[in-house]
């Protein structure tokens, strides 16, 4: 399905950046503005998603209808309360995979903002995906989005997740061997629907899909999620 969201956060974009609230100058803030102009351009946002009961096991909690079970121990947390989850795939297209790479040959200062264009857009559009889950599917409470690589589900796991969405039918969401979802600028997750509120559990670096590149935690920072 495609899916039409006309904005994201700039603030985000400049936290990618590694901004640190300093003045920013104004040539860097033209980029920023063009760089934002072309995703608009360039991005083709498609999402899909699917709903299961899910059924708690000796062996752990198993997603209803399949052999699948959830790997880890930080998704018995996420859905302690839940007796329904949503697995969910979203992607910027291959569009925005592709000016990207155009970037990099022609400028990496435009090549750098566009990618943290990109990054802060795909979870523009994973915001919209879960009001649109929320609503399509009369879900009171939604928990966190948690992905593999996230805690200790292990990033392998997203090969049962397109799997079973047929991401790369239905998007042209596919894998690599190492796990990478090509376009990058996707996500996929599985989100809890719950019958009471629910915290935010899982905040923090360890949980982060730029835990290993952020620039605020090298230098002994966060971004604040």
């Amino acid at each position: 399905m495609q899916l039409n969201v006309k904005s994201f956060r700039r603030n985000e974009v400049l936290q990618y950046l590694g901004w640190r609230g300093n003045e920013i100058p104004s040539e860097v803030n033209a980029q920023i503005d063009t760089c934002i102009a072309e995703t608009f351009a360039s991005a083709m946002p498609r999402y899909t998603y699917q709903k299961y009961d899910i059924e708690r096991t000796p062996e752990g909690i198993r997603l209803c209808g399949t052999d699948i079970y959830f790997p880890g121990e930080d998704v018995k947390i996420l859905l302690a309360d839940c007796s329904r989850c949503v697995l969910m795939a979203a992607t910027l297209g291959a569009r925005m995979e592709a000016a990207i790479r155009r970037a990099q040959i022609r400028d990496m200062t435009c090549a750098v903002i566009l990618d943290c264009c990109g990054s802060a857009y795909i979870e523009a559009v994973c915001d919209a995906v879960e009001r649109e889950i929320a609503s399509a599917l009369d879900a009171r409470y939604l928990t966190d989005r948690f992905s593999p690589g996230y805690g200790d589900m292990p990033i392998a796991f997203q090969h049962k997740m397109i799997e079973l969405l047929d991401t790369g039918r239905k998007i042209g969401l596919t894998l690599t061997d190492s796990c990478i979802l090509t376009p990058r600028k996707s996500v996929t997750a599985v989100i809890g629907l719950a019958d009471r509120p629910q915290t935010k559990r899982f905040r923090g670096c360890a949980y982060c899909s730029m835990f290993e590149t952020c620039t605020f935690r090298k230098a002994g920072k966060t971004c604040g999620k």
